[in-house]
């Protein structure tokens, strides 16, 4: 009932205003409190915090295993309407979760108390492949349908693990720059290409630890590959991708995208 009232307030003071709402699950099934939510309704929320696609995004990197990876991601964009699905929160960290690059290369703090969690950091060795692993889930975060939520500091390497250990001040002068300049490219490509504002989504392939999907709009399309295997792969084009244009990451050229280890590429295709 609040919510109904909220959307109610809000809407009348500014028809453009977006209501969303933090739900870690489904938020189009979720039932609580002994009753099934309608967050979806019309009535109540336009979007909400995308915690399914920054599971997903960081299951598939931690660990290598990129099998359900996709179901994950097709089971919310099935569910979730197409007006709510474009304006989706995709995050990988929050301030109620370790820092992305903790929980992507840090040892498991399962069990642990916050003690432990207090005096831990990463070792340089953890911190160097973590920041490989972060670039790749951002990829992903920047691309699948929805809008890419930065959580401070992220963007500078910060590390750390659960709720207060993630919400260090924001480290001025000692920021990851090569870090902050990998987001700032990351946001221009995705600003320069028009199917990730309201485009479709197809897997093309998930398997041996390497992703790849399309995202394709009225204009443009474009073909999001991820190598998550520690070594180098060709990943070999659909007919279609040939000589396409790369946008981000190492150039490619002919049949092939030739892809080192932890390393992500994008190439675009215009629309006829």
């Amino acid at each position: 009932k609040f919510l109904d009232a909220l959307r109610i307030a809000v809407k009348s003071e500014n028809p453009e205003a977006l209501v969303l709402g933090e739900v870690w699950e489904d938020a189009s099934n979720k039932f609580a409190y002994g009753e099934r939510r309608r967050y979806f309704s019309g009535r109540q929320l336009d979007s909400v915090m995308n915690y399914p696609f920054a599971d997903a995004i960081i299951s598939f990197v931690r660990s290598g295993r990129v099998e359900g990876f996709s179901e994950k991601i097709m089971t919310v964009l099935e569910n979730y309407p197409k007006c709510c699905i474009d304006v989706l929160m995709n995050h990988i960290g929050t301030h109620d979760t370790m820092r992305a690059i903790t929980a992507l290369s840090g040892e498991s703090c399962e069990y642990r108390d916050r003690h432990w969690q207090s005096g831990r950091k990463l070792s340089s060795s953890q911190y160097e492949k973590g920041e490989k692993l972060l670039k790749l889930a951002s990829i992903i975060q920047y691309t699948l349908p929805g809008v890419p939520s930065l959580y401070y500091g992220d963007e500078a390497g910060m590390e750390g693990y659960k709720d207060p250990f993630n919400r260090f001040c924001y480290p001025w002068g000692r920021e990851n720059e090569r870090l902050i300049e990998f987001y700032r490219s990351l946001g221009e490509m995705r600003k320069s290409c028009d199917c990730f504002r309201e485009g479709g989504y197809r897997t093309v392939s998930a398997m041996l630890s390497c992703l790849a999907f399309e995202r394709y709009g009225k204009k443009d399309k474009v073909l999001v590959i991820i190598n998550r295997n520690e070594h180098e792969i060709d990943y070999y084009l659909p007919s279609e991708w040939h000589n396409a244009k790369c946008i981000f990451g190492k150039e490619m050229q002919g049949d092939k995208a030739h892809l080192g280890a932890l390393e992500g590429i994008i190439l675009k295709m215009q629309n006829a």
